[in-house]
C-alpha cells in the first residue's frame, strides 16, 4: 500500500475519532429540539407514517433518525443521546475527504490537504455545534458534481440523493447538466441514468406510498418556500446593506421599489448566475465536441463557478439562513486546491464563522456579535467575497480563452 495513502487514512479516521470524542454538549436549542420529537415520532408511528406526523423535511434524513432510533432502542436513550446525531452530520462533513484521499480513484488526480478542510472550524460548525444537516446535501451535491464527469449514472443518483435532503440542493441544477453534458455521449447512457434516477426516487418513497405520504411530502416541497417570509433569516447578505431596519423583521414579499423583495432578489441571482454560467457551459460543450479530457484549468472555472454560483444564490436571493453558505465554504476549498490560491476559501470563511457564531452566542470567547453595526461588517464582509471571488472568475476565464 503507498505510505502516504496509509497515512492520509489513518489521519482522517483518528480525527474523525478525535471529534467524536470532543462533539460539543450544546447546541441549537430550537434544531435539536425538533430532532429529537421527530426521532421520537418515528419510533412511535413507524418509518411509514412520517409525514403523517409534523416531520417536514425530506426523506434522507428521515431515514437518518430511523437508523438513529434503532441504534437508540428506547425513548430513554432517544431523548437522553440525542446529541450523538451530530455523528451523522459530522461524517458527511468528511465524506468528501474520505471518498477523495482515502481510495485509489480517478475522480479527482489533484494533491488535497485534507486537514487544511477539515480543521477549519466554519466547515465544521454547523455540524458539530449547531446540529443542523446541512453537510449531508452539501457533500453528496458535490460529490455529484465530481462524479458526473466521468460516471453520470452515479453522479445522477448522489444527485438524486442530494435533492431528497433538502430543497437548497436545486441551486447546482445547472452545474450538474453542465457536467452531464460532456459525460453523457450515447443514448444509452442517457436512458441507464434516468431509469437509475427514477428507481432511487422509488425506493426512498416507497415507505410512504401506501398511506398518503407521498402526497404529503410533495405538499411539504411545494410550500417550503414560502415557509419563511422574512427577507433574511440572519443571513448577513446584500439586504443587511441596501434596505432600512432589520431585514429579518421585513416581509420579503413587499414591494422593493417596483417588484417585491422576494423577485428582486431572484432577478438579481438569475443575472449573476448566467454571467458565470455561461462561460463554463461554453467551454465544457467545446471540450466535448474536440473530445478533449478535463484539464486542471477546467477543473479550477467548475469549482469556482459552482462556490460562486453557491454565493450568489446565498447572497441575493431571499428567505436565506445563515447556514446555507456551506456550500461554499467546500467549493472554494478546491478552488485553492487546483489554482494554489487559498485566499478565497480563507476570506469566504470568516464571515460564515462569524454568522454562524452570531446566531449561536457564547460559544467563541470573543463576543463580536456585540460590536455595534456587526451584522452589517459581516455582510460587507460577504461583499468583499462576492467582489473577489468574481474577479478571480473572469481573470481564469479571460486567461483560459487564450490557453484553450
Amino acid at each position: 500500500m503507498d505510505k502516504s495513502l496509509a497515512k492520509t487514512r489513518i489521519e482522517i479516521l483518528l480525527l474523525f475519532i478525535l471529534y467524536i470524542f470532543i462533539l460539543p454538549r450544546v447546541s441549537m436549542d430550537y434544531d435539536m429540539g425538533f430532532w429529537r420529537e421527530w426521532a421520537l415520532l418515528i419510533h412511535h408511528n413507524g418509518l411509514a407514517n412520517t409525514y403523517n406526523t409534523s416531520i417536514n423535511y425530506f426523506p434522507v434524513y428521515v431515514y437518518g433518525l430511523y437508523v438513529y432510533d434503532l441504534l437508540q432502542g428506547t425513548d430513554a436513550n432517544i431523548i437522553h443521546n440525542i446529541n450523538s446525531i451530530k455523528i451523522l452530520f459530522m461524517f458527511f462533513d468528511f465524506l468528501p475527504m474520505i471518498v477523495l484521499c482515502c481510495f485509489r480513484q480517478k475522480i479527482l488526480s489533484f494533491r488535497i490537504p485534507h486537514l487544511f478542510l477539515l480543521l477549519n472550524i466554519a466547515y465544521v460548525f454547523d455540524s458539530m455545534v449547531w446540529g443542523q444537516i446541512d453537510s449531508i446535501y452539501a457533500s453528496l451535491a458535490f460529490l455529484a458534481i465530481i462524479t458526473s464527469l466521468r460516471y453520470p449514472v452515479a453522479g445522477i443518483l448522489l444527485y438524486v440523493l442530494a435533492l431528497n435532503t433538502k430543497q437548497q440542493a436545486i441551486e447546482f441544477l445547472p452545474v450538474m447538466a453542465i457536467a452531464l453534458m460532456y459525460s453523457v455521449r450515447k443514448v444509452k447512457t442517457a436512458i441507464i441514468a434516468i431509469a437509475a434516477a427514477v428507481a432511487l426516487q422509488v425506493l426512498l418513497l416507497l415507505p410512504f406510498i401506501g398511506n398518503g405520504g407521498v402526497g404529503k411530502l410533495t405538499a411539504i416541497a411545494g410550500n417550503t418556500v414560502g415557509l419563511y417570509n422574512q427577507l433574511s433569516i440572519c443571513a448577513f447578505n446584500i439586504w443587511y446593506l441596501i434596505t432600512k431596519g432589520n431585514p429579518y423583521f421585513i416581509n420579503s414579499n413587499d414591494t422593493y421599489f417596483l417588484l417585491s423583495y422576494r423577485t428582486t432578489g431572484i432577478i438579481m441571482f438569475s443575472i449573476a448566475s448566467l454571467l458565470v454560467l455561461v462561460p463554463l457551459a461554453r467551454r465544457v460543450w467545446r471540450l466535448r465536441k474536440d473530445n478533449l479530457g478535463l484539464d486542471e484549468t477546467t477543473y479550477r472555472i467548475l469549482f469556482l463557478c459552482t462556490g460562486l454560483l453557491c454565493l450568489y444564490f446565498f447572497y441575493f436571493n431571499s428567505q436565506m439562513h445563515e447556514r446555507y453558505a456551506l456550500p461554499i465554504i467546500l467549493f472554494f476549498f478546491f478552488y485553492g486546491v487546483t489554482s494554489n490560491n487559498y485566499k478565497l476559501y480563507i476570506l469566504a470563511s470568516i464571515p460564515f464563522l462569524l454568522s454562524l457564531d452570531k446566531c449561536f452566542p457564547d460559544y467563541l470567547p470573543v463576543v463580536h456579535y456585540k460590536i455595534i453595526y456587526a451584522s452589517v461588517v459581516i455582510a460587507l464582509w460577504y461583499t468583499a467575497t462576492v467582489i473577489y471571488g468574481s474577479y478571480l472568475y473572469y481573470r481564469l476565464i479571460k486567461g483560459s480563452k487564450m490557453a484553450i
